[in-house]
């Protein structure tokens, strides 16, 4: 494998190009400098990855002086609790807590029965901390209360060896698990970040990245590249990187769907309903314009294809409305795509174009058009929720 890729690198740098470093890992601190721009990019009142942070430090700090405060014992074992519960989203927060909890109370049950029942010596609880050790590893991926069950176990036969009492270690491991969980939940309540109230901007953002993509696909047909499969060229390179950006929005937007979908607010904007019906809209805009560049013209005989005029002003036309309607989804409002079915109605009419393109245009249109009717029904039979959160965080 290595051998191929250094042929394929040495092939598209060309004969006497230098040796390649592609497979050199680079050290330390030439990684420094991303590792800055990317701590820049997040330093912003709306970023999840802020909030985590400033969640994360002030939930540790606010754990290690209550565990040390109260006279326990033990007392990193609320903020180390916190931590390993504590993630970006509610939903996950949420379930890890409970889940660590329950955990906790059915491992220290377990254990302290053991401990009642057989009364193992030093060696003998060694080995069973060993063995509850082995059992964690090995359901490690199972679930996580089930992997709390064999840490719970583990802690308390590990104690054992260094002759606590069970009496005292249960108790701490209980009522420090308890702590650090609420501190968790608390601070998720106190210092949120939602996903359901940004739901209609992650929805903007994938109606903005589709039409960009099938606006440079149209733009092959207007202008055909020398050679579709040629690499390097500007058509190819830029319906690739399109392409790879309208994944990426509709990546992002089923996760914010799947975390809002275990969220206790409701967004004002989408409802469950139009954001499920909104996105299958869009899902089908991103495979017609995969379908039309699927049968994107054929290179043959050293010619490139004969152009299709009327992709120009189709492209065009779209790439503004994508982005007027990306704007229209952001403040609530339903987009309006009266400029493409212009367009659409002429070309069908007046000019003569390519069917396929016709029929895949035609289809793009159907989509766009049901993603407005998703926005401008605005249904909302999804039932009570906790409470209403604000339209933007």
């Amino acid at each position: 494998m290595i051998a191929l890729l250094d042929e394929v690198v040495g092939t598209a740098r060309g004969a006497g190009a230098a040796e390649s470093d592609h497979r050199t890992r680079h050290g330390l601190v030439r990684l420094v400098p991303g590792a800055l721009r990317a701590m820049r990019d997040e330093v912003r009142p709306d970023s999840p990855v802020l909030r985590h942070a400033v969640r994360s430090s002030v939930v540790v700090a606010a754990g290690y002086l209550l565990g040390t405060a109260l006279p326990l014992g033990h007392g990193y074992w609320a903020p180390l609790t916190a931590v390993m519960v504590m993630r970006p989203d509610f939903s996950q927060t949420y379930g890890r807590s409970v889940a660590r909890f329950c955990g906790t109370l059915v491992g220290v049950g377990v254990a302290t029965a053991v401990v009642q029942t057989a009364r193992p010596g030093t060696y003998v609880s060694a080995c069973i901390a060993v063995l509850c050790a082995f059992g964690m590893y090995l359901v490690m991926r199972t679930g996580y209360a089930v992997a709390s069950v064999f840490i719970s176990a583990y802690v308390v036969f590990l104690l054992g060896t260094g002759g606590e009492d069970w009496a005292q270690t249960v108790p701490q491991r209980v009522l420090l698990t308890f702590l650090g969980g609420l501190l968790a939940m608390l601070a998720y309540a106190l210092y949120p970040a939602w996903e359901t109230p940004r739901l209609h901007h992650r929805l903007a953002d994938w109606l903005l990245a589709n039409g960009r993509y099938a606006a440079a696909v149209l733009d092959r047909y207007a202008d055909p590249a020398e050679a579709p499969d040629t690499a390097g060229t500007p058509g190819s390179v830029d319906v690739r990187r399109t392409l790879l950006d309208s994944r990426d929005a509709r990546i992002a937007w089923r996760d914010a769907l799947t975390k809002a979908k275990h969220e206790p607010v409701r967004s004002r904007v989408l409802s469950r309903s139009t954001a499920e019906d909104a996105g299958r809209a869009l899902a089908q805009a991103g495979r017609v314009a995969m379908l039309i560049e699927a049968h994107l013209p054929e290179y043959r005989g050293g010619q490139g294809a004969e152009p299709v005029p009327a992709a120009a002003a189709l492209a065009e036309v779209l790439r503004h409305a994508v982005e007027e309607g990306a704007e229209a989804v952001r403040e609530n409002r339903v987009p309006d795509w009266g400029a493409v079915h212009e367009v659409v109605d002429l070309w069908g009419t007046k000019e003569a174009s390519d069917a396929v393109l016709r029929g895949g245009a035609v289809q793009l249109l159907a989509a766009l058009d049901d993603l407005a009717e998703a926005m401008a029904a605005r249904r909302d039979d999804d039932g009570p929720r906790a409470h209403e959160g604000p339209a933007d965080i």
